[in-house]
């Protein structure tokens, strides 16, 4: 393609690995909070989130969102909640925990193996070049498109004449007369059909009379 040989291409350097590594795990952790919060909402308990206020190192999203991850897997709801929170008597059990915290796992897994193969097929290496995408593809020649321009493409089925009756146009000293074959006015040279003396001089016609006559 034309555009792409007139761009400089980005390496793929270590950089990019490592940002889809890291933004794969932690769509994977958050994923195991949940599962987490998950359970104790089925529990009874109430939507649960890790306390941002605890930990030894700060974080913009809370550092026992970390530290909890230990006793998360481990099947304990209470891990890095707040005093209120873990005390309350309603928490989830570790089956509970578990399960909900391998649906959540799993739907992340699904859900980042369809990103995965979106963003190769559109931006990847071995994408299609040169091609329209289905919904330009659909803009130029779909359904909606086709009905539009109906009248255009078929002006005999869709267009604003459709189904009348063609006419036949008569010169004269007058003008242009517009009339219908079939019309009882038209005399036997005006109606259509095929006709022996048409285009030919009339002493043509007139021998061809005299011959059959004979």
């Amino acid at each position: 393609m034309q555009r792409e040989r007139r761009r400089d291409p980005y390496p793929w350097t270590w950089e990019i690995p490592v940002g889809v590594a890291l933004a794969g795990g932690f769509a994977l952790v958050t994923g195991l909070q949940l599962g987490r919060s998950l359970a104790n909402l089925l529990a009874g308990a109430g939507w649960t989130w890790p306390d941002p206020d605890a930990g030894q190192f700060t974080s913009p999203i809370g550092t026992a969102f970390w530290t909890s991850l230990p006793g998360v897997v481990t099947g304990d709801s209470s891990a890095g909640l707040a005093e209120q929170e873990a005390s309350n008597g309603r928490l989830a059990g570790p089956s509970l925990t578990w399960g909900c915290l391998i649906v959540t796992e799993l739907l992340v897994v699904v859900a980042l193996g369809w990103l995965a193969i979106f963003v190769l097929l559109r931006w990847g290496p071995g994408r299609m070049r040169g091609m329209a995408t289905s919904a330009e593809a659909e803009r130029m020649l779909g359904v909606t498109r086709l009905r539009k321009v109906a009248g255009i493409v078929r002006p005999d089925l869709h267009g604003k004449h459709a189904g009348a009756a063609p006419a036949t146009s008569l010169g004269g000293a007058g003008g242009r007369v517009q009339r219908t074959p079939g019309d009882p006015s038209l005399d036997a040279a005006e109606q259509p059909g095929p006709q022996l003396g048409r285009g030919l001089s009339p002493w043509l016609v007139a021998g061809r009379g005299t011959k059959e006559k004979r």
